[in-house]
């Protein structure tokens, strides 16, 4: 009996081989959109950076992700009175303060950076409450428009951390809010450590040299109008390069961390392109997942999101 089944097996391997067919699949170019990643905030310049979409098999080295960066638009940003150019500043024109900031923003290494010749644009107006900003960006014979708002701030009444039961010294931060009453709020969190790394080879390094935003970081009140209640979020994983940390720690806030908690308010357009995001990063894998599309609130054939943020900060020592 064991012979006939090994007979049969190796027919049917036999029969399938036989069935084999070298197929070639021919993928359709992809077109080549604008993609906008610019900011404003209380007190801070605008920051634009523009760069053209790529296929999903295109290289992603840096050096095909930085032919993608968009330096020959033209920018104007207006606050609903005034409307001025936007001012280009150029990787290859800046001093090593500048650059480092630029890095900073666009998260990759200064020195990496001064090899290219990479733009951003931003203006010497700051954010200020109650503003619309309107940005108008001219490239390849479009235009292509945005406005953001910067809503009221609406500050944490309380933050802290607390151990997570089962740990000695690892937990989440918690925070309490009061909502104001009215549907309509938008918030936003993030949050970096500024203490240093006591060993290892990030030794006297700061943890997290930028703010980062964990799962979810975005909410609106539909569910919570007008409420005061507690809410709690763990740490952003951030770039696993700088983890300094065993797979345990990972995604918890510690004993000695001194954590500055960034709060903000951000208006409808913004929440919704988050909101979208988190349900896509959340279901990348799923084969049951419905796919869906981003919603970005820049006017015309293009990506990405222009984000007022009305920002709070607390400063929480993990004790």
């Amino acid at each position: 009996m064991n012979k006939i089944f090994v007979v049969i097996g190796v027919l049917m391997i036999l029969f399938i081989s036989s069935c084999e067919k070298e197929i070639s699949v021919d993928i359709p170019a992809v077109e080549s959109r604008l993609v906008v990643d610019g900011r404003i905030e209380l007190g801070t310049n605008p920051f634009i950076i523009l760069t053209k979409s790529s296929g999903y098999f295109d290289p992603a080295n840096f050096e095909a992700i930085a032919a993608n960066f968009v330096n020959d638009a033209t920018i104007t940003i207006s606050d609903g009175t005034t409307t001025e150019p936007m001012i280009k500043l150029c990787s290859s024109t800046l001093p090593p303060n500048q650059l480092g900031e630029i890095a900073e923003n666009i998260g990759v290494d200064s020195a990496l950076l001064a090899n290219y010749d990479i733009c951003a644009y931003t203006h010497p107006w700051t954010g200020e409450i109650g503003k619309s900003y309107t940005i108008a960006i001219d490239w390849n014979n479009e235009i292509y428009t945005s406005t953001t708002t910067l809503l009221d701030t609406i500050p944490l009444d309380s933050a802290w951390f607390r151990i997570e039961p089962g740990f000695d010294s690892l937990g989440f931060m918690r925070a309490i809010i009061s909502d104001p009453p009215g549907l309509g709020n938008n918030y936003f969190w993030e949050a970096k450590r500024i203490n240093t790394f006591k060993y290892g080879e990030l030794e006297g390094e700061v943890k997290d040299p930028n703010f980062l935003s964990p799962t979810n970081a975005s909410f609106d009140d539909t569910f919570f109008d007008g409420l005061t209640f507690d809410f709690a979020y763990d740490r952003a994983r951030g770039d696993a390069s700088r983890q300094g940390e065993s797979p345990p720690e990972r995604g918890f806030f510690k004993v000695g961390d001194t954590v500055v908690i960034k709060f903000s308010t951000i208006d409808k357009g913004v929440y919704k392109f988050y909101d979208d995001l988190e349900i896509q990063v959340g279901s990348n894998g799923s084969p049951f997942a419905s796919p869906i599309n981003i919603t970005s609130n820049i006017e015309g054939n293009a990506f990405g999101l222009w984000a007022g943020y009305s920002s709070t900060y607390d400063t929480v020592i993990c004790k």
